[in-house]
């Protein structure tokens, strides 16, 4: 039986998720906000949603670009395949398969990001829009409807990413076979994964995903990817929306 982990435990990785958020997360917004307004101002004014969501996904692409080397560090310290954050960083960057391997699941974290970056904060948008405006909901306004709306949206945006999530962590976690540790039978499953990974890419992981574990598979850990961006993204766009006020107030 596995033993419980400890506090310590738990915060594993807390370096390399920092740097993978912060700036990635500048990137994302800021980027978003320029494409949102030269969208609506380019004639998609009549279809908000749609404006949101392709400024959303091009400031998740451009985050991206940070997020998906430090996301690989970050998982190969979770997963027990790097020992410190330095050891990470050298299997992921200094690695000609540790680059490779980067590359690969960073074009299939794509599948995953960047719809989640869109739907999460159009979400959140239409919700501020169409909920915060109307006179019946007048209440509502204000920091803890932001989280509310931002929660929201982070919940739906991570269920329906949660199949490429999947894929995208096989992807980044294969490749430690050796005496790394784990459960016996899912090790051996990741093991076979991993070695269609290795082979075929995103595509080669997905059939040996569906062929071991049926449709079920692609969402493994639906429910704590949820419970994971709902608070998340409430917190992330509240906070940002505050901030935002209070620099255009000064």
């Amino acid at each position: 039986e596995p033993e419980p982990l400890s506090i310590g435990e738990l915060y594993v990785g807390l370096l390399p998720n920092i740097v993978k958020e912060a700036p990635s997360s500048a990137l994302y917004l800021g980027i978003y906000e320029l494409a949102k307004g030269l969208l609506l101002q380019g004639g998609l004014a009549a279809t908000p949603l749609l404006a949101y969501l392709l400024a959303g996904a091009a400031g998740e692409f451009v985050g991206s670009l940070i997020r998906a080397p430090a996301e690989a560090t970050k998982a190969r310290l979770q997963s027990g395949l790097a020992s410190s954050t330095g050891d990470a960083l050298g299997q992921v960057l200094l690695s000609g398969e540790g680059r490779s391997r980067t590359l690969t699941a960073w074009s299939s974290s794509l599948l995953r990001d960047v719809p989640m970056g869109a739907v999460q904060i159009a979400v959140f948008e239409l919700l501020k829009a169409y909920l915060v405006a109307s006179p019946s909901f007048g209440s509502f306004n204000g920091l803890p409807a932001e989280a509310a709306f931002g929660a929201i949206g982070g919940l739906i945006g991570a269920v329906i990413t949660t199949p490429a999530d999947v894929v995208t962590t096989r992807i980044m976690t294969r490749g430690g076979e050796g005496g790394g540790g784990g459960g016996a039978s899912k090790g051996g499953r990741a093991r076979a994964v991993a070695h269609s990974a290795d082979e075929e890419g995103p595509l080669g992981v997905a059939k040996a995903i569906l062929a071991e574990d049926g449709p079920a598979g692609f969402f493994v850990g639906v429910g704590s990817r949820g419970l994971y961006w709902a608070p998340a993204i409430g917190i992330f766009l509240s906070l940002y929306c505050s901030l935002r006020q209070a620099a255009l107030s000064l």
